[in-house]
């Protein structure tokens, strides 16, 4: 069953999506069509509020939560990189169930969502 893509609105979103997707390609991150769609279907920037378009779409981190005085990081989303490598590596097939533990922002288990399809 093919799934649909969902259009970003924004376009500068969607251009930046694209990018990022075309670098983790590049770097040989993201090898099957599979994760490839993933990423190109499900907005990055819609899980990370108050961050920059070019902040949600880089290949770094983004730090989510931070705590006390001096900041200490208690929660980011990973590199894309990371979540390609591991989405890869996992070979999630549709109609598969998986548990996802400690989604800190969401965007992982969205990846997973959209590669598992709706059954």
């Amino acid at each position: 069953m093919e799934q649909k893509r969902t259009e970003i609105p924004n376009s500068e979103a969607a251009l930046l999506q694209q990018a990022l997707v075309e670098l983790l390609k590049n770097e040989g991150r993201i090898l099957t069509r599979q994760v490839e769609e993933a990423f190109l279907n499900v907005p990055r920037h819609l899980f990370l509020p108050g961050v920059t378009l070019e902040t949600a779409y880089s290949n770094a981190p983004v730090y989510t939560r931070k705590k006390g005085q001096e900041g200490r990081v208690q929660s980011c989303s990973s590199p894309p990189l990371i979540m390609a490598t591991m989405l890869e590596m996992l070979d999630v097939r549709p109609g598969m169930r998986i548990l996802e533990i400690g989604t800190g922002t969401g965007y992982n288990a969205a990846l997973l969502a959209h590669m598992v399809g709706p059954e």
